[in-house]
């Protein structure tokens, strides 16, 4: 009997290591997602260093300030060309970003940071600089958008939540949420305390725990330990199954294109997927809205308040 224990008990344990492992792989790609497979080694360590940097950068960035731009006084003899962005490496590039940020000329460290991204590089530090940067010159939809982007790389970075709260301060639509079930919003909650890194590392770390303990019921000494080690395994399989399945939620979010921001400082939405269209009402600059339908060049959109209505693809950008 207790052999058949362990050999359904291994079944269901195999199955969770091979649901898991795609899920570390593409952990990884949360932090290049658009990073080509043709990058060389130096610029892989170049994008580490670079990630690196912008978290030394990040004490200096914290509060955005609350006016609505910045005037830069950089002067054109001092700005580099386009050919000089395009030769210049992107650890040099990401100092240079933070140099100019730190000097108050955020125009100019947007343009070094935009230009990392442009690369294929991708990281929650550096979309977190951009947004700072946006905010910092008034553009509070670019702000916003690229504030989702790095919560989307790690959900639980609290100077990220923070400055995206702050941002949302200054956007006209008051937007109230609909209430959710407690326990749906209890779990959801939950899932984006860590990133989907995290919660992979913490899956197989279970799953080795279990892997322990049915060695141990099957060689234990004594029954009463076999007995307890098979049920405390089950108990660590649960939870790193749930692990695991948080990862992928995460994961699976992160590259459905299923939420936007409203980039026009005003957009009108309609009830028709045309200009013909009644207007049903008006949204404004750093909105976010779901993503129903795609037809054209329109697109149906749901607020968190239930509205919804058809928009112009272009008054929209994709988080």
């Amino acid at each position: 009997m207790r052999d058949i224990i362990m050999k359904r008990t291994h079944i269901i344990f195999l199955l969770a290591i091979l649901v898991s492992t795609p899920l570390f792989v593409s952990a990884e790609e949360l932090k290049s997602d658009q990073a080509g497979q043709s990058e060389q080694s130096d610029q892989a360590g170049q994008s580490v260093q670079s990630e690196q940097s912008g978290q030394q950068q990040l004490q200096l960035q914290t509060q955005p300030a609350q006016q609505e731009g910045a005037t830069n006084e950089q002067s054109d003899e001092n700005k580099p060309s386009t050919a000089q962005l395009a030769t210049t490496p992107a650890t040099e590039l990401w100092d240079s970003a933070n140099e100019s940020y730190t000097a108050a000329d955020y125009a100019l460290a947007l343009e070094y940071f935009l230009e990392i991204e442009k690369r294929g590089y991708a990281s929650w530090p550096l979309f977190y600089n951009i947004a700072n940067s946006h905010f910092k010159l008034g553009n509070r939809g670019k702000s916003i958008l690229y504030y989702e982007r790095a919560l989307r790389l790690n959900p639980s970075e609290k100077d990220v939540q923070n400055n995206l709260r702050h941002a949302k301060e200054f956007t006209v639509d008051r937007i109230e949420e609909l209430p959710d079930f407690i326990l749906k919003t209890w779990v959801r909650d939950l899932n984006y305390k860590l990133s989907s890194d995290t919660w992979v590392t913490i899956s197989i770390i279970f799953f080795v725990l279990v892997a322990l303990l049915l060695l141990n019921f099957r060689y234990g000494p004594r029954p009463s330990i076999r007995k307890l080690s098979f049920f405390v395994s089950m108990l660590f399989l649960l939870a790193g199954i749930t692990a695991t399945l948080f990862a992928w939620n995460q994961r699976n979010a992160y590259h459905k294109e299923h939420e936007a921001v409203i980039m026009m400082p005003v957009s009108t939405i309609r009830s028709s997927p045309d200009v013909s269209g009644t207007t049903l009402f008006i949204l404004h600059e750093g909105t976010k809205a779901q993503i129903i339908e795609k037809l054209g060049k329109w697109v149906r959109i749901e607020l968190a308040d239930g509205r919804q209505g058809w928009i112009a693809s272009e008054d929209i950008e994709l988080i």
